[in-house]
């Protein structure tokens, strides 16, 4: 299937992640999403549009990764917890990015997720002390607290 190259820039500028773009804008897990979202990048015309949709976005590589824990899908750890077999194929070509912990033994598959709600009010935290402040530190203080809280 042919991928598109507005879908794969827009996915691309938000996750950062060629293959789960690929795989995104329309190209079958494996070889061809592996394959599809290296030629993307190397085309000029969606590096540019790559380039222009991040440069639209306010967003630190933090706040990235609490949205996909937020509101990303979890397709690809359910499709291995329920498979008959595990093969290390079937992960490397799973996007895992919510999950926290994979564990593969005689019983079967346990897998632990990150706790969306948590990211949500982190990001929630982070919206309201940038309205608040307009600083570009909240985010990282609504994570780690702040710094005379780690310090004092």
């Amino acid at each position: 299937m042919a991928i598109n190259p507005n879908d794969f820039a827009a996915k691309f500028a938000e996750c950062g992640n060629a293959y789960e773009a690929a795989v995104f804008a329309g190209a079958s897990r494996g070889i061809e999403a592996a394959v599809g979202g290296v030629r993307m990048l190397a085309n000029g015309t969606v590096r540019n549009r790559i380039a222009f949709l991040k440069s639209r976005r306010v967003v630190c590589p933090a706040e990235q990764g609490l949205r996909r824990i937020a509101y990303g899908r979890n397709n690809d750890a359910f499709r291995i917890a329920f498979a008959e077999e595990v093969t290390a194929e079937m992960i490397e070509q799973s996007d895992l990015f919510g999950v926290q912990e994979l564990k593969v033994g005689k019983n079967g598959v346990e897998i632990k997720f990150f706790d969306r709600v948590k990211a949500l009010e982190i990001l929630g935290e982070a919206e309201k002390e940038s309205r608040d402040e307009g600083s570009g530190k909240s985010l990282i203080e609504a994570i780690y607290g702040k710094e005379e809280d780690a310090f004092g």
